[in-house]
C-alpha cells in the first residue's frame, strides 16, 4: 500500500513544526511568515498530502458527510433532485451520500442505522412509500428519533407535524391541473395516481377532484387509475382511459404521461387533438426527453436549496444541543411547503 502523506511528512519537507502545519493548512490564525506559508504549500503540493477527514473530525466532530435518502433512484425526479443536492453539499465543502430505499420500511429502517453509524452530520430523507401508509409513519417517527443528527424529510409527509420538512403544494398541484383542463373545456377527464397509499399521490388527487367538483362537474371515479410512477404505469392505463371516452387525462408525473403518450402513438392518436395530456414534476428537459408537454413544474433546484437550507441551519445547532429532547429538529420542527406553478407547452 502506498505512504499516505501526513502532517508530519509536510512538516519535514518544509523545516517547520507540525503546529505550524496544521495551523496553516487548516486555515487558522497563525503568526507565520508568507515564506513559511509558501514552503508549507509547496511542500504539501510535492507530497500529495490530503487532509484525513477522520482525525479532522475528531476534533471538529463534524464528518462533512450528509445524506440522501431516495426511495427510487430510477426515478426522474429524485435522480434530479439527488444532483442538485449534491451541488448544493459541495459548495459547503460538504460530500453527500445518496442511498436508495427501494421504497421498502425495512430497508429505509436498514439506512437510518448504517448512515448513522458512518458518522453523517445530517440526513435528508424522502420516506419510503410503506412508511407514509395508514399505521406505518410511528415506524419511521422512532427511527428519527433515534438518529442522533439533524433529519429533514422531503417531498413526502411533509406536513407531519413532529419533524423539519421542505416539500411542494401537491394539493394545489393537482388543483392547478384540473382548473387547466377545466378551462379548455374538458369535462370527462382519466386520471393516473402514483399510488394514492403515499401522502403527496393522494394529495394531488384531492386537488384535483375537489377542484372538478367545485366547478360544479362530476368526477368519475372509474376514470382513475393507479400507477406506480413509471413509464409502464402510463403506457398500461392508456386503453383504459382512451376507451372511456375521455377527452383529456391527468398524469401525476411526466415519466406516466410520456408512457400515456407513447400508447396513444401505437394507437395512432395525437396529442391535443385526441387526448390532451397534462404531466407532473416538469423534469423531463433535464434528461434531454419529450420537454413538449404542460405540466406542474415542482422545480428541483428550489427543492434542493430549500432542504439543504434547513438542514445546514440544524447542522450548526447540534455543538450547542445537550439532550435528545432538546434537538431543535424535533422539539420545534419547522416546515416549509413550497409552491408548484402550470407549465404550459404548445404541442401538449
Amino acid at each position: 500500500m502506498a505512504h499516505r502523506a501526513t502532517l508530519k511528512d509536510v512538516a519535514a519537507e518544509a523545516g517547520v513544526s507540525v503546529t505550524t502545519v496544521s495551523l496553516v493548512l487548516n486555515r487558522r490564525p497563525a503568526r507565520v511568515s508568507a515564506a513559511k506559508r509558501e514552503a508549507i504549500a509547496k511542500a504539501a503540493r510535492r507530497l500529495n498530502y490530503v487532509p484525513n477527514q477522520n482525525a479532522r473530525s475528531l476534533v471538529t466532530r463534524q464528518s462533512k458527510l450528509v445524506a440522501l435518502i431516495v426511495p427510487d433512484i430510477e426515478n426522474l425526479f429524485f435522480a434530479a433532485l439527488a444532483k442538485c443536492v449534491e451541488d448544493e453539499c459541495a459548495a459547503q465543502g460538504y460530500s453527500l451520500i445518496v442511498a436508495n430505499s427501494d421504497d421498502s420500511r425495512a430497508a429505509e429502517h436498514d439506512l437510518m442505522q448504517r448512515l448513522a453509524s458512518r458518522g453523517v452530520d445530517g440526513v435528508m430523507l424522502i420516506p419510503a412509500r410503506e412508511s407514509c401508509a395508514d399505521g406505518s409513519g410511528a415506524e419511521l417517527e422512532k427511527d428519527v428519533r433515534r438518529t442522533p443528527c439533524p433529519v429533514v424529510l422531503i417531498d413526502r409527509l411533509v406536513r407531519c407535524g413532529w419533524c423539519d420538512a421542505v416539500g411542494f403544494d401537491n394539493y394545489l398541484g393537482g388543483r392547478l391541473a384540473a382548473r387547466y383542463l377545466l378551462d379548455e373545456g374538458h369535462e370527462r377527464i382519466g386520471v393516473v395516481t402514483g399510488g394514492t397509499a403515499e401522502t403527496g399521490a393522494d394529495d394531488r388527487l384531492r386537488g384535483f377532484v375537489d377542484a372538478v367538483e367545485r366547478a360544479g362537474e362530476t368526477f368519475d371515479p372509474s376514470l382513475c387509475i393507479e400507477g406506480d410512477y413509471r413509464f409502464d404505469g402510463g403506457y398500461r392505463a392508456a386503453d383504459r382511459i382512451i376507451d372511456s371516452g375521455a377527452t383529456a387525462v391527468f398524469c401525476c408525473n411526466d415519466v406516466m404521461a410520456l408512457g400515456f403518450r407513447h400508447r396513444m402513438a401505437e394507437r395512432g392518436l395525437h396529442v391535443p387533438g385526441d387526448v390532451r395530456v397534462i404531466g407532473y414534476d416538469n423534469i423531463l428537459k433535464r434528461f434531454g426527453l419529450d420537454w413538449q408537454m404542460t405540466t406542474i413544474e415542482q422545480s428541483v433546484t428550489d427543492l434542493a436549496s430549500a432542504c439543504w437550507r434547513t438542514l445546514q441551519g440544524r447542522m450548526g445547532s447540534t455543538v450547542r444541543v445537550e439532550s435528545g429532547n432538546g434537538r431543535p429538529w424535533l422539539a420545534d420542527p419547522q416546515v416549509e411547503v413550497l409552491v408548484p406553478k402550470l407549465v404550459r407547452a404548445s404541442l401538449a
